[in-house]
């Protein structure tokens, strides 16, 4: 038996010695985690926009610990917040961009040469000039709003985790780096995050935040966000003892999760949440016009191979050491097993599904809530699902493969244009009010 054993466990143990093992460690300590002036694949010429780059271990604790928050330089959080508000007290309100990246990735040159932080700066770039038409949109709508008087400043900031455990594109993985995600999202994570979120905010009105995970990154994202947001939306009496209708200001103006590598829990329970307070958000002009749209967007690309096979695949060998209920019964009676929402990501299960990406032969002109956008001379459609369950602020989004071709295909032209045009068309960034949470019940 321990002969067979020996003979069993020898290739597992002496195959990642074979391929090598990605070092946990930190690669952007002290002055290296802020670059001012930093410089984006074939360009030779400071970007503009600013970057920061806070980094966690693999048993998610910030690799560099804060023991001041008054010290600037005191760890990679406190020079981000730095950077943040240096750029506020000079003058400028500020555009925040927060990415976690997902499997097979860090914070390494590498990854800078031609991974997820080359593409992140690549997308900060093209993001940061479209600033003058969107400031020429809050001084044009701005009514008894005070708008910007001069372009705000754009802020990058590289959410790193030890995405990549052995070199190369190793299928084993996992399982490894899906725990690893998941011990990511923990306290010092969601800390950062809403220190960046709440610095973001803080006595700036025209300021705003978007908040991006992908695959692995988003599975950590949804974990940090998820309690705090239920906090939000379940009422709470004031002093007095009385309950109100919420209304208030929300930390972040989008959570985006793209080709998401996370069962599907998490995001059915929040959009059940959101149902049953009657949450929405708004985002007004100067007249008082209704620019609603997502607070929590999840797309997934129907091409996503990486979520819509291998993660069924590799949850279901999860699954054999847990118990699931049969069915939900007369409450949620089309609803899915919990078997299903365990095995599948959100964007790969219908019944979770809002909204999908569709081309269309129409005119590529958008109106009030119906969005369209042009990539390459085609017109596509955000499409609201048919007799869809889930009408909630968290939309669930498929594309097809010609917006996002594959599951690593995310900073594409074709994505950023969506992307970047849905800011742009629910004023996400432009509205002269912040994305503001209402909640009825």
């Amino acid at each position: 038996m321990l002969l067979r054993r020996s003979s069993f466990m020898l290739p597992l143990l002496v195959f990642p010695l074979l391929i090598g093992c990605v070092p946990n460690k930190i690669y952007r300590p002290g002055p290296a985690a802020v670059e001012t002036a930093p410089i984006v694949a074939g360009s030779t010429t400071p970007a503009h926009f600013k970057l920061g780059v806070i980094e966690f271990d693999d048993m998610g604790e910030s690799w560099e610990k804060c023991t001041s928050l008054t010290d600037p330089s005191n760890c990679q959080l406190t020079r981000t917040l730095d950077l943040i508000h240096k750029e506020k007290e000079s003058g400028h309100d500020v555009i925040v961009v927060v990415f976690t990246h997902g499997w097979k990735n860090n914070a390494s040159p590498g990854n800078e040469e031609k991974k997820n932080l080359r593409d992140f700066k690549l997308l900060m770039e093209q993001l940061s000039s479209g600033e003058p038409t969107l400031l020429a949109n809050m001084q044009k709508d701005a009514g008894q709003s005070s708008p910007p008087q001069k372009a705000r400043s754009y802020i990058g900031v590289y959410m790193a985790w030890r995405g990549q455990s052995l070199a190369g594109d190793v299928v084993t993985t996992f399982w490894n780096r899906r725990d690893a995600a998941q011990r990511v999202g923990s306290s010092d994570f969601a800390e950062a995050i809403y220190r960046i979120m709440g610095a973001t905010k803080e006595n700036s009105p025209n300021s705003r935040i978007v908040v991006v995970g992908h695959s692995f990154g988003a599975r950590a994202l949804e974990t940090a966000l998820t309690n705090t947001f239920v906090s939000l939306l379940v009422p709470q009496p004031d002093s007095q003892g009385q309950t109100h209708p919420l209304e208030l200001l929300s930390p972040a103006d989008l959570i985006l999760y793209v080709n998401s590598a996370n069962d599907s829990f998490r995001t059915k329970q929040m959009i059940e949440l959101m149902k049953r307070t009657n949450f929405r958000v708004e985002r007004q002009d100067g007249v008082g016009g209704q620019y609603e749209g997502p607070l929590f967007l999840s797309v997934t690309s129907t091409g996503d191979s990486a979520t819509g096979v291998a993660f069924p695949l590799g949850q279901s060998l999860s699954a054999l050491r847990k118990s699931f209920r049969g069915v939900y019964g007369d409450a949620a009676p089309q609803s899915p097993s919990q078997k299903t929402f365990f095995t599948q990501t959100p964007g790969h299960i219908p019944y979770l599904r809002s909204h999908e990406v569709r081309p269309i032969t129409l005119p590529c002109q958008s109106q009030a809530e119906l969005f369209r956008f042009d990539v390459k001379g085609q017109c596509y459609e955000l499409t609201p699902v048919e007799r869809r369950w889930n009408d909630s602020p968290f939309w669930v989004v498929t594309v097809p493969p010609t917006i996002i071709r594959d599951h690593s295909d995310i900073f594409n032209p074709s994505f950023s244009t969506m992307i970047i045009d849905l800011l742009e068309h629910y004023r996400v960034l432009d509205s002269p009010k912040a994305t503001t949470m209402v909640r009825t019940h």
